[in-house]
């Protein structure tokens, strides 16, 4: 009887990640039929001061809504998703230098979110 040897474990994308990176790229996929939006705010460390950025994003069924969100030294970014009648589903803060995929669902326990992919985004050119 000829004895199976597993493939070897996927091997890790070798990009290194800068630790200076200026962009994240935060992508949310809906499923459902609720409609769902995908909002971010930039919060500002200091409170007297209000900076521009805030969006909020419908989101279609299985499909992948992104947004390109920039580092601020001044303000944080909190990120969320929202239905009518449900307790917003918040996500964490994004990893700048990285490409991040969440799924996002509403049914009859809540509305739930959760990490699906992730990858670096790459050196600017």
């Amino acid at each position: 009887m000829p004895i199976a040897v597993a493939p070897p474990p996927a091997q890790v994308a070798s990009a290194q990640v800068d630790s200076g990176s200026r962009s994240a790229v935060v992508c949310v996929r809906a499923a459902g039929p609720r409609p769902l939006f995908f909002t971010g705010k930039l919060v500002a460390k200091n409170p007297a001061s209000k900076p521009p950025g805030d969006f909020e994003l419908p989101l279609k069924a299985n499909v992948d809504q992104c947004n390109n969100l920039l580092r601020s030294k001044v303000a944080d970014w909190n990120l969320s998703v929202t239905t009518p009648g449900f307790t917003a589903c918040k996500l964490p803060a994004p990893e700048f230098g990285y490409r991040v995929t969440y799924s996002a669902k509403a049914s009859a326990r809540g509305l739930s979110c959760g990490q699906i992919a992730k990858s670096p985004i790459g050196a600017w050119k």
